[in-house]
């Protein structure tokens, strides 16, 4: 696959975007330097938390700030042993959720925000602080059998690996949640080309594996705004047919299931050039893991 495919100049612009397949993979060696900074600037954005800040709404329905917090803080602690991950993702503990009809993945997601309930700010910070270390050394000790097991996620029709949750996927989890608390605390989330960049071109790399299926040979252009954006060709070989422009972080709302397609649209959230039904599709699609 070409990485500097031509398209028509009306939709991009004066400069040729790269092919998001082209995006290189998560190298083994980009993990932990990657998820020690978004645990740092995580826990720098929990410190700066007021009473009130932990008590607002997000766009995770069931959770305040603080509950994310908690859950965060719980993903934290899952990596420092196998014991504690397979505690966390075992279904036999969180059946009582699943009673509730709770998927698998939200009973275990609502599990560890119940069992910290009644923990302060000082305490969730000091988990994450205390364990930072061992869970970051835990990303490269887990077993190597265990990260070659693949699984589905509930409303999600792609598979992937442990070892993709583990190197990329909790990493990506800690960064979308701290748009969450930004958004929801009305505070600027601090943003850097490196770091930000990276993670949002790593999203863009698995969307072109979903809509390389899903648009049929078709291909979209998405230019996104901001520190963390860039412009990306997303799907199949042929010349981008239309373009989606979205703020970096609003796209990423979109991508991780926070809005629907029809708010983004309906919100002004993005702007649509080139081929209507085209753009509609990609936007419809555009879902990855977080």
């Amino acid at each position: 696959m070409n990485p500097q495919m031509a398209v028509p100049s009306t939709l991009i612009g004066q400069h040729l975007p790269q092919h998001a397949a082209a995006v290189p993979r998560l190298s083994r060696q980009e993990v932990v330097p990657l998820a020690r900074v978004e645990l740092e600037r995580f826990l720098a954005l929990a410190a700066t938390l007021t009473t009130d800040d932990l008590r607002q709404p997000t766009d995770c329905a069931l959770w305040s700030v603080k509950d994310i917090i908690a859950h965060q803080a719980s993903h934290v602690l899952a990596l420092t042993r196998l014991g504690e991950f397979m505690d966390q993702f075992n279904p036999l503990n969180f059946r009582d959720y699943s009673a509730r009809r709770l998927n698998s993945l939200d009973a275990a997601n609502q599990r560890q925000v119940d069992r910290r309930a009644d923990w302060s700010l000082i305490q969730l910070i000091a988990e994450m602080r205390d364990n930072r270390e061992q869970s970051l050394a835990g990303r490269q000790r887990f077993p190597l059998p265990a990260r070659w097991i693949r699984l589905g996620a509930p409303g999600f029709d792609g598979k992937f690996s442990l070892g993709e949750l583990i190197d990329s996927i909790f990493t990506r989890d800690m960064w979308m949640h701290r748009v969450d608390i930004c958004m929801a605390t009305g505070r600027d989330m601090t943003l850097t080309a490196e770091h930000d960049g990276r993670i949002v071109a790593l999203v863009m790399r698995d969307l072109d594996r979903r809509l390389s299926v899903k648009l049929d040979g078709h291909s979209t252009l998405y230019r996104l705004t901001g520190r963390a954006g860039g412009e990306w060709l997303v799907g199949g070989d042929a010349p981008a047919g239309a373009a989606l422009t979205f703020d970096a972080l609003q796209f990423n709302r979109l991508a991780s299931g926070r809005i629907t397609s029809q708010q983004a649209l309906e919100q002004g959230l993005v702007k649509v050039e080139g081929d209507a039904d085209l753009a509609r599709r990609a936007l419809d699609n555009t879902m990855v893991l977080y």
